[in-house]
C-alpha cells in the first residue's frame, strides 16, 4: 500500500472534502488506491465512494440517500503535454516526455483568466501558465470489463477567455453510467489566441492544446478501460464550438465519432475569426494597453513573450472593436507560419489546424464517415450577457425604449454595419419591437435578450441543423425551457446560458463539497424535478455516446427524434412531464440574421482596418541582422562603382588636357631636332628653347615663378659645362608644380604649362625629357 509507504500529498495523504466529499464514518475504511500503466508511465490515482443513486426509486422527503451507492476512479493533473512557459509560449503544444510514476491525486492548475472568475469560492484555486492538464473518471479499470467504455470529452465553455476542468466533475455520470469522463484544461485569452496574422504569431495556440489532448485520450484510454474509437466531444458555448472545429479539422476529425453542442455552434460569428485584419486589430489593440510596441509584428510579440508575466497576459481584459468576444480561433489560410528551421522544437506542419471555413468543411463533407450529432440551446441564452453587464446591474437591469435603441445601434456599430447602418438599426429594431406593447419595460429586456441569442446562439444552431442533416448525418435537437428549481432565479433569467452543467455533473445527488462555494448549493434544496431532469441528462447523453441515440428507449417518458430535412424536429423540454416534440424552432428569426439581413447589409460581418499599417515585417533577429549587413554591403559597393566611375572621368578630362601637339617636333626643323636628340643621348639633360607667344590662362604667381627661373638659367645657357650644372632640377621643377610624370614613368610638362604660353614676353620656352623640342 502505497499511503503507508510515503507521506502523499493531495488526497492521498489525508482526507479532501473537495476530492472526496464529505467525510463519513465509513469513509476511510474503503480502498483509495488506484494504479494503471500507460505509454507515457505509472499512473497512480484514487477511488471516491458516492452516497446516493440518481436511479433510486425511494428516499425520504426532501432528504438524499446516506449509503455507498457507487465508487468511481478518479485520475486528476495528469499533464498531457509540455508546459507551455518561456519558449513554449505563444506556441504549438508539445508532447510531453513522460514519468515513472505520477500521483494523480489533485486538480492541476488553471489557465491564467481574469481574476473575477478565480479565486476558492468560484472553485479555481490555482492559476499556472503550466496548466496544460486533463482528468478521467472511470468506472473501473483492471481486467474483465467484457467492452470498454465509450469515452465523453469534456471541453469547458468561457468565451475563450475563462473556464476551468474541475468545474466538471464526472464523478456520477461515470459511476452511473458506464462512460469514462475527461475533461481539460486549454490555453486561454491572449496566452491560447493571439493572432499578428503572420508567422510571428499564427495563433490557434488553445484549439491545438485540446488537439493535443484528444490525441493522448485517443492513444492512451485504453488503459482506463475506454474505448478510442467511440470518443464524443460535448461541452457548452465555447467548448461546443471548439468540439465542432476538433469535429471537422484534418488533425482530429478521424478520432470523433459524435458531438454534443450544448448552446453554441462552429458557424457562429464569434466561434470562429475568418478575416485576417480583425485577428491583427484585437491583437494590437491587446499589446497597446499592456505597453508593447505595436511597431511591427515581431516586436509586439517579443514584449508579450519576454516581458510580461502570464498574471498580466491573463488578467487584461478587453472589449473587442468588433464582435462578441476578443478571442477565438483563427481560419490560417491567409497568412504564414514558421518553417521547419525556425525552431528546434516546432515544425511547420504543428501550426496548421484548419485551412477552410467550417462551412465549407461540412459542404464538403469533411467528418468521419459515422458522425452523429446532437445539439440544444436554451430559451434566454443571452440573459447572461446583461446580467454581467455592470452598467444593467446599476440600474437593477431595467430596458426602457431609449436604452433599447441605443443597444441596437452600439450592436450596428460593433459589427461595423458601415454599408446600410441606417437600415440595419430600423430592420433589427422592427423585427425585436414588442408590437401589442412597444414601451413595455418588460417586454423590452425580453426583447433584448431574444435578439442577442438569436444572434449569437439560435440563428448558428439552426444553421449547422439544415447543412448536417442535408449530408444525412443523424441530428438530435432539444430545446431546453425549464430551470433548476433549486437555483430559485428570477423569470427574466431562469433558463440561462449553459444551465443543463447542474444536471450533467449530478449536482443533486453529490456532496456540495464537490462545487464551488460561490453556486450556494445545499444537499436539502434540490427537488424531485431537478433530480429527474438530473438523471434525464446525464442518461440521454451517455446513451448517445454510447449508441449514437440520445433515447434508443424512453427516459422518464421522453425520447428524441430525428430531424430531417424540412422537419426540423426537437424535444422541447419543459419538466418531464410535459415535454414533447416540435418542429422548426424560430425558423423566421433566424431566417432574418442568416438569409435576410446579409443582404441589407451587403456582407455581414465587415470588419475595421487594422490599428497601424506596417510598413515592413521583420521575421527573425537572424534574418533582420542578415539583411541588414547585407543592405550596409551593398551600399558600400555602389559607392566604391560611383566613387571609381567619378575617377574615370576625370582622368579622362586630364588626358584631354595633356594634348600632346605641344610637344610635337616640327617638321621643317629636322637639323634642329637632331641636334637636340644628339644633345640629350649624350648629357641626358633638360633643355629650354623659345616658343611663339600663346595667350593663356595661366595663374599670375606660376607665371612669375617660370619667368624668374628662365632668366636664372638663361645665364648658364651658353656654356655647355655650366649648362649641365644648373641649378634649376626636375626635383625642383616638380616641386613648384611646372612637371609632373607621365604614364609610363617620365616626367612631362604640367598640364596648365603645356597648354599655353606666357602672355608677357615675346617667346617663351617648354621643357622636354630628353629631347628638347620646340611647340607650335
Amino acid at each position: 500500500d502505497t499511503t503507508s509507504r510515503l507521506p502523499l500529498p493531495g488526497v492521498l495523504g489525508g482526507w479532501r472534502e473537495d476530492l472526496q466529499g464529505r467525510e463519513r464514518p465509513d469513509s476511510k475504511n474503503q480502498d483509495r488506491d488506484v494504479n494503471v500503466i500507460t505509454a507515457y508511465g505509472q499512473v497512480q490515482g484514487f477511488k471516491v465512494y458516492l452516497y446516493d443513486d440518481p436511479e433510486a426509486r425511494h428516499r425520504p422527503w426532501n432528504l438524499p440517500v446516506e449509503r455507498v451507492t457507487k465508487d468511481v476512479n478518479v485520475f486528476l493533473g495528469i499533464p498531457y503535454a509540455m508546459p507551455p512557459i518561456k519558449e513554449g509560449r505563444f506556441k504549438p503544444p508539445r508532447p510531453h516526455r513522460g514519468w515513472q510514476l505520477l500521483q494523480a491525486v489533485d486538480w492541476g492548475p488553471a489557465c491564467p483568466q481574469p481574476s473575477s472568475y478565480t479565486g476558492a469560492t468560484k472553485g479555481i484555486r490555482d492559476v499556472d501558465e503550466d496548466c496544460l492538464y486533463l482528468n478521467i473518471f472511470t468506472p473501473y479499470v483492471g481486467s474483465g470489463v467484457a467492452q470498454p467504455y465509450p469515452v465523453m470529452f469534456y471541453i469547458h465553455g468561457g468565451e475563450f477567455t475563462h473556464g476551468a476542468s474541475n468545474l466538471f466533475p464526472g464523478h456520477m455520470m461515470a459511476a452511473f453510467y458506464n462512460v469514462v469522463v475527461v475533461s481539460i484544461n486549454y490555453r486561454l485569452g491572449a496566452l491560447g489566441f493571439l493572432s499578428t496574422g503572420d508567422e510571428n504569431s499564427p495563433g490557434n495556440y488553445g484549439i491545438l492544446d485540446q488537439a493535443m489532448a484528444l490525441r493522448w485520450v485517443y492513444d492512451n484510454i485504453r488503459a482506463f478501460n475506454g474505448n478510442p474509437d467511440a470518443i464524443t466531444l460535448f461541452g457548452p458555448g465555447a467548448g461546443a464550438a471548439s468540439a465542432g472545429l476538433l469535429m471537422l479539422a484534418p488533425r482530429t476529425r478521424d478520432m470523433v465519432s459524435k458531438v454534443i453542442a450544448q448552446s453554441g455552434s462552429v458557424l457562429a460569428d464569434w466561434a470562429v475569426i475568418i478575416d485576417k485584419y480583425r485577428a491583427q486589430n484585437t491583437s494590437r489593440v491587446y499589446a497597446e494597453t499592456l505597453g508593447c510596441s505595436i511597431e511591427s509584428s515581431w516586436k509586439l510579440v517579443q514584449c508579450l513573450k519576454d516581458f510580461r508575466s502570464s498574471f498580466e497576459l491573463g488578467n487584461s481584459e478587453l472589449r473587442p472593436h468588433i464582435g462578441m468576444f476578443p478571442w477565438a480561433p483563427v481560419l490560417d489560410t491567409n497568412y504564414t507560419v514558421p518553417s521547419d528551421n525556425w525552431y528546434e522544437d516546432w515544425r511547420a506542419s504543428d501550426w496548421h489546424f484548419f485551412e477552410e471555413t467550417p462551412e465549407e468543411s461540412i459542404k464538403n463533407h469533411k467528418f468521419k464517415y459515422n458522425l452523429a450529432y446532437m445539439t440544444g440551446v436554451t430559451t434566454q441564452e443571452a440573459a447572461y450577457i446583461i446580467y454581467n453587464n455592470a452598467t444593467l446591474a446599476r440600474n437593477q437591469y431595467i430596458i426602457d425604449l431609449e436604452l433599447f435603441d441605443q443597444k441596437i445601434w452600439e450592436l450596428v456599430l460593433q459589427y461595423n454595419y458601415t454599408l446600410n447602418p441606417q437600415g440595419v438599426y430600423e430592420a433589427i429594431k422592427y423585427m425585436y419591437t414588442y408590437w401589442p406593447d412597444p414601451k413595455n419595460i418588460t417586454h423590452i429586456r425580453d426583447q433584448y435578450i431574444n435578439l442577442l441569442s438569436d444572434f449569437h446562439y439560435v440563428a448558428p444552431f439552426d444553421k449547422i441543423t439544415k447543412l448536417l442533416v442535408e449530408k444525412d448525418v443523424p441530428t438530435y435537437l432539444y430545446v431546453l425551457n425549464t430551470s433548476v428549481e433549486a437555483l430559485n432565479l428570477p423569470q427574466w433569467r431562469r433558463v440561462p446560458h449553459n444551465i443543463e452543467l447542474f444536471w450533467l455533473i449530478g449536482a443533486p445527488f453529490m456532496d456540495v463539497e464537490f462545487f464551488p462555494q460561490k453556486w450556494n448549493l445545499k444537499r436539502d434544496m434540490w427537488t424531485d424535478n431537478d433530480r429527474n431532469m438530473s438523471r434525464f441528462f446525464m442518461q440521454a447523453y451517455a446513451n448517445f455516446a454510447t449508441y449514437g441515440n440520445p433515447t434508443p428507449s424512453q427516459i422518464l417518458g421522453l425520447h428524441f427524434d430525428v430531424a430531417k430535412v424540412g422537419q426540423l424536429r426537437y424535444l422541447n423540454i419543459n419538466t418531464t412531464f410535459n415535454s414533447s416534440i416540435l418542429l422548426n424552432y424560430r425558423q423566421t428569426e433566424s431566417a432574418f440574421w442568416s438569409m435576410y439581413l446579409p443582404t441589407v447589409i451587403g456582407r455581414l460581418v465587415p470588419t475595421y482596418p487594422p490599428v497601424t499599417e506596417y510598413w515592413w515585417e521583420p521575421k527573425q533577429p537572424l534574418q533582420i541582422a542578415f539583411w541588414s549587413v547585407s543592405t550596409v554591403c551593398l551600399l558600400l559597393i555602389v559607392l566604391s562603382v560611383v566613387c571609381c566611375m567619378l575617377w574615370r572621368n576625370a582622368k579622362r578630362q586630364s588626358d584631354h588636357y595633356y594634348s600632346g601637339d605641344i610637344l610635337m617636333v616640327r617638321d621643317d626643323e629636322p637639323s634642329e631636332g637632331m641636334e637636340n636628340m644628339n644633345r640629350s643621348s649624350k648629357e641626358n639633360v633638360y633643355e629650354y628653347r623659345d616658343t611663339p607667344p600663346i595667350r593663356s590662362r595661366i595663374p599670375r604667381q606660376n607665371e612669375v615663378k617660370l619667368q624668374e627661373r628662365l632668366a636664372q638659367n638663361r645665364k648658364f645657357s651658353s656654356t655647355p659645362s655650366l649648362r649641365s650644372n644648373s641649378n634649376i632640377s626636375l626635383k625642383d621643377m616638380r616641386s613648384e608644380g611646372f612637371v609632373t610624370s607621365s604614364p609610363n614613368g617620365q616626367p612631362r610638362l604640367n598640364k596648365a604649362m603645356s597648354q599655353t604660353s606666357l602672355s608677357k614676353g615675346k617667346s617663351k620656352t617648354h621643357l622636354v625629357q630628353g629631347t628638347p623640342q620646340t611647340a607650335v
